[in-house]
């Protein structure tokens, strides 16, 4: 008998030292009973599953019984066949191995699923049966182990096994049960049948169900225990009908084996070796993807950008609402509790909405390890949300209170150009009805008018940036004439972050026989941090401007010069760290490109401030709608004509907004629901961002995907946005805005009818009509304040009604006929609402070849980055040191090989591709499974784009790097198809 001997099989390299240990017990084990015939049993079970029992039970045999993972690895036993018994088998002996109890809870965690995963794979590896030992009628515990031994069947094609297995449930309460049995073994089909089917799909075999993969009927197959006990130990008594389950167990296994011829001692000592290789070799511990698992992963990250979306689209009709009421001077602060109250509804139907996907889900056991995850990142998003909204309406309110001296003017200024225009019309009523003549009379006023009016305001001034920008770059020191030349060379340092070589700004001679290209050119690697240090000083300079309150108190020139302090501090530091020098004229163009990245923002934000406080513009801005009023008047239109054109002039602007801030919500969101790329996962957006990527066959975009992912991502939103909205879904679009038009146009209606009833029933005046109509519609539309005390004589309501309703049928018809570019220029876009739900996802990149991480969740910690498929690492730029050869070969079979890497172009100790994440921690927070896994579609991309890649890295694929003749067989359309299998909903 062999027994107690362990083997252990996750210690690192001490893995091999069992193995060699093993194979002389064998040895000597054969030198004492010959090379005997034996019949090997597995047994596998979760957890404390009282599988050591029932075989001490079944055997008579000796194994440490006791609660949990106590033990560790796999124990084996010898079991001798008896003379009598001998007759009816080919072997002398049943060779037991058991296990440790696996998924053990007090050793959760990424190693333990390893562990776990790997001595599943192995132990049943080893058996001519295996035993699945389930604790209780569930075997939704041992799924994952299952999962991950059905796919090790389909690929250890050079081992050769054919085992069967059979399912024990122990504990089950009432054995006798039969339809309940039969129902729990009908469960149980279907979810091995669904395991078979989805590792067939991931392993590209033909396999349709369980039985496909291993020997096994559900019928036969699976045997169902009574309890142990009759009561709580230790005082109850054993269960007679426990006793009788092992003896009929017993008698199956003897009946199953008795159909087998077994293996010799020395056939099982090299039936070790061979899995064992096959499992170092192909290190399929790492590799094993639990296909079921991530299938369910995939709809559970869907089912979240559902939840999230709908959360964000209530969120953004409460800004919109909340914002127009500021803006109409109804609300003057805004609670985190009031938002949250007004969320609530909505916030508790996701939360019931996520309950029942995770309780009654057919994989409810699976989804469990991430429900309190989930949850969590859905409470934080709400929250998230929330104090994202509350930010912005604080900015709004704090514009509010800046502008507070010109709108405190608006009221007296409308009044009194009101007045005069009045005044003239009166003058020269009756006297001419030539519009020409009327345009020049009013003109030869209006600017004694306005002069009046403005007379003791300063105008605000227009900002120039430029002067600004050289002024700040000579206060830091550069001489004047660098800083013309680099002006000058425009080209140069607005494209800086996307440079080939930055050789150029490097002073050479500090850097001869450090690098060993002839040419004394950065290597890729320097440049790439060139790179990403110039990405984050452009990040944190944005940040640092946008901070600034430009749109509520103006533009100063000492916004850009602490913006320009911290770049040459960024620089300094930078350089500190390299064994190079950098040219001034590095960061002379440095300055000028965040500078430039900085304008656009600058000036929109100081017009911005312009427009809301400079009363000589807005008295300006008034001309025409003054004019009219003037024309109005000399026709010798009444009161409530003059007064109803006025409000359907300012009606028009507001409905304008209104409508098209409604539509981009709108379109955002049925895009979000019915466009193939915006309705699914991290994952699907990615494979619609490769395959647009493919069909335009442009390098530049590729290399853009490349270096900085994320802009490409936001890139290809805008222009599917574009797509979808201006040539695909056109009549789509018009038709959502032509019903918000209708329904702004019957609130108007509705704010009409009730403010002229309230101010008849009541007696009122004009005064109180314009309150009650602009308080009616103070949460939809956006307004300036209607001057009517000089409309005093209105006294038909009715009238005056009329006159609105009239203006606005025609402001509906000119709506009929608007322009969807009419979004882009008010608060919310479609394609900005997208970008912020879709890119709010993981971007981390693979160290080897830049694949995106493609988690859903920003932080999925404590899961690691990964990615379905990887590239050849020269895509990234990774090239043998001290060659110009790149590197051909997929992180996954980098990985899985004996070939080691430089965790940094100048580290002095090199790390092996299978202990990669001992290379530091963007090493170590990776998971990179070693399945030699090859997407077609970067097989031709390389040589698609062959040329331009060598070009831009100038490296060469050549030597070890030499890409595969069978490569270039691939087409675009192959490469396209192949993205399917990345992807597979």
């Amino acid at each position: 008998m062999i027994s107690g001997h362990p083997m252990e099989l996750m210690d690192g390299d001490a893995g091999h030292v069992p193995l060699t240990w093993i194979s002389s017990l064998l040895d000597e084990v054969i030198r004492k009973l010959g090379d005997r015939r034996v019949f090997v049993l597995s047994v596998l079970g979760v957890q404390s599953s009282g599988k050591s029992t029932m075989l001490n039970a079944m055997f008579g045999l000796q194994f440490a019984v006791s609660a949990g993972r106590c033990t560790k690895g796999a124990f084996m036993q010898l079991v001798k066949v008896s003379k009598e018994m001998k007759k009816d088998f080919q072997f002398d002996y049943i060779l037991v191995v058991d296990t440790e109890g696996l998924r053990a809870l007090e050793l959760e965690g990424t190693f333990t699923l390893h562990h776990d995963n790997e001595l599943a794979t192995f132990v049943v590896g080893l058996g001519n049966m295996t035993l699945i030992n389930i604790f209780g009628e569930n075997p939704a515990d041992m799924q994952d182990v299952l999962q991950i031994v059905v796919q090790a069947f389909m690929r250890m094609k050079k081992v050769k096994l054919s085992p069967s297995c059979v399912f024990v449930h122990q504990n089950v309460t009432d054995i006798a049960a039969a339809e309940k049995n039969m129902d729990g073994k009908r469960r149980l089909q279907e979810k091995l049948d669904q395991m078979a089917q989805l590792a067939a799909k991931e392993e590209v075999s033909d396999a349709e169900c369980f039985s496909d993969v291993i020997a096994f009927d559900v019928q036969k197959d699976v045997k169902y225990f009574a309890q142990l006990w009759e009561g709580s130990p230790p005082m109850a008594p054993p269960n007679p009908g426990y006793s009788e389950s092992v003896q009929d167990l017993k008698n199956f296994i003897l009946s199953k084996a008795s159909q087998s011829a077994g293996v010799t001692l020395s056939q099982f000592k090299g039936k070790i070796q061979n899995l064992w290789n096959a499992l170092m070799n192909e290190n399929f511990v790492f590799s094993f993807k639990n296909t079921l698992e991530i299938a369910v992963y995939r709809k559970l990250e869907v089912q979240y950008g559902n939840w999230t979306w709908a959360l964000r689209n209530n969120m953004l009709t409460i800004e919109n609402e909340l914002y127009t009421r500021i803006e109409n001077g109804g609300m003057y602060k805004v609670e985190l509790s009031y938002l949250c109250n007004e969320m609530s509804k909505i916030y508790e139907e996701i939360k019931n909405k996520m309950t029942t996907y995770f309780e009654d889900n057919g994989d409810k056991e699976m989804l469990v390890q991430w429900q309190g995850q989930f949850e969590r990142k859905i409470s934080q998003f709400h929250d998230e949300q929330m104090k994202e909204v509350k930010r912005k309406l604080d900015e709004v309110l704090l514009q509010k209170a800046a502008c507070k001296k010109l709108d405190d003017q608006k009221t007296v200024f409308e009044n009194k150009l009101l007045q005069k225009g009045k005044e003239l019309a009166q003058l020269l009523k009756d006297k001419t009805r030539d519009d020409k003549e009327l345009e020049k009379q009013f003109n030869s006023v209006w600017g004694v008018w306005v002069s009046e009016l403005t007379s003791d305001v300063k105008p605000i001034e227009h900002i120039n940036l430029k002067d600004d920008q050289f002024n700040i770059l000579e206060v830091l020191g550069f001489e004047c004439k660098l800083i013309f030349d680099r002006m000058k060379e425009e080209h140069t340092y607005k494209n800086i972050a996307d440079l080939k070589d930055y050789s150029d700004y490097v002073i050479k001679h500090k850097i001869l026989g450090i690098f060993p290209t002839p040419s004394c050119a950065l290597p890729y690697e320097e440049q790439n941090l060139m790179r990403s240090f110039i990405d984050n000083v452009e990040k944190q300079s944005m940040d640092k401007i946008k901070d600034r309150p430009v749109a509520t108190r103006g533009y100063r020139s000492t916004y850009l010069q602490e913006m320009a302090n911290s770049v040459k501090d960024q620089v300094t530091e930078f350089e500190s760290m390299r064994k190079y020098a950098l040219k001034k004229e590095f960061t002379v163009d440095l300055l000028l490109y965040v500078f430039h990245r900085a304008e656009s923002w600058l000036s929109e934000a100081h017009n911005k401030f312009r427009m809301n406080n400079d009363a000589l513009i807005y008295v300006e801005s008034k001309k025409m709608q003054y004019y009219n009023i003037f024309k109005s008047f000399c026709r010798g239109s009444s009161s409530a004509v003059v007064l109803g054109e006025m409000i359907c002039e300012k009606l028009k602007d507001s409905i304008v907004e209104a409508v098209c801030n409604k539509t981009a919500i709108d379109l955002a969101g049925e895009m979000r629901c019915s466009f193939p790329a915006f309705s699914g996962n991290r994952l699907n957006l990615e494979k619609h961002v490769l395959k647009s990527l493919a069909e335009k066959e442009n390098f530049d975009d590729f290399i853009t995907y490349i270096r900085h992912p994320r802009k490409q991502v936001e890139s290809f939103i805008k222009e599917e946005v574009k797509k979808y909205i201006f040539t695909e879904h056109r009549d789509k679009a018009l038709n959502i805005l032509k019903k918000n038009v209708d329904d702004i146009s019957k609130e108007v209606s509705q704010a009409l009818f009730a403010s002229t009833e309230e101010v008849k029933t009541q007696s009122g005046d004009t005064n109180m009509w314009v309150d009650k109509f602009s308080t009616l519609l103070t949460k939809k539309l956006t307004f300036d304040t209607i001057c009517s005390q000089n409309f005093s004589d209105i006294n038909n309501f009715d009238f005056l009604k009329e006159e609105v309703e009239k203006g606005l049928v025609s402001i509906v018809k000119e709506m009929s006929n608007i322009s969807l570019d009419k979004m882009k220029e008010f608060r919310l876009k479609p394609d900005q609402i997208l970008i912020d739900q879709l890119c709010r996802c993981c971007w981390v990149k693979c160290p080897f070849c830049a694949a995106v991480c493609i988690n859903t969740l920003e932080d999925h910690s404590p899961e690691k980055h990964n990615v379905p498929f990887h590239r050849p690492s020269g895509i990234e730029g990774w090239h043998t040191r001290n060659t110009v050869d790149l590197v051909i070969d997929f992180c996954t079979t980098l990985v899985a090989s004996d070939r080691r890497f430089y965790p940094l172009h100048d580290s002095q100790e090199s790390v092996p591709y299978k202990q990669y994440q001992s290379g530091g921690e963007r090493y170590a927070s990776w998971e990179i499974t070693p399945d030699e896994s090859k997407l077609t579609y970067w097989k031709w991309f390389v040589c698609r784009f062959q040329k331009q890649l060598e070009d831009h890295y100038n490296l060469k694929f050549q030597g070890r790097g030499e890409i595969p003749s069978e490569w270039r067989m691939f087409t675009k359309q192959e490469a396209i198809k192949s993205l399917d299998e990345m992807y597979n909903p």
